[in-house]
């Protein structure tokens, strides 16, 4: 498995959007392409490819107070359990020291809140539904300090 940065607006990031839709929106009956994502032209978008398949697709953008949040981590249904996500962060929140952040923090869906904690996330707050993912949600964060 490899990593690619990927360019907003690319071919490559349209892939990304369809790769999410299927794995994200349309199991809750909605549409990705009903987004906002030009707040996207500014983050880091890392694929992770075999061959030249995409497997799965990993958004973080800049925070306030020198930090990363995880907007997006999306791994093939097909291939979950195989580490891919897993490999997705870690490279993700790799980036995240060498650009020297804090930390990192991300809103999980609360069925994939244990995927986060054995890799050292802990969750705050209380569980909420986000408008365009309508299941319950918790936020959770990594320091790295």
């Amino acid at each position: 498995m490899e990593f690619q940065t990927i360019v907003y607006g690319t071919t490559a990031y349209k892939e990304t959007l369809a790769l999410r839709n299927r794995v994200m929106r349309q199991p809750l009956g909605l549409n990705i392409a009903d987004e906002d994502f030009f707040k996207e032209s500014q983050a880091l978008i890392l694929g992770a490819y075999e061959a030249s398949q995409l497997l799965g697709v990993g958004v973080m953008s800049q925070q306030e107070d020198n930090w990363q949040a995880v907007d997006y981590l999306c791994v093939d249904p097909e291939i979950q359990s195989r580490g891919v996500g897993r490999q997705l962060l870690q490279k993700l929140e790799e980036m995240a020291q060498e650009a020297g952040a804090r930390g990192v923090w991300l809103e999980a869906r609360v069925s994939a809140q244990a995927f986060y904690e054995k890799l050292g996330y802990r969750a705050f707050g209380n569980t909420y539904q986000m408008a365009h993912a309508p299941v319950p949600h918790i936020k959770m964060d990594k320091r790295f300090e």
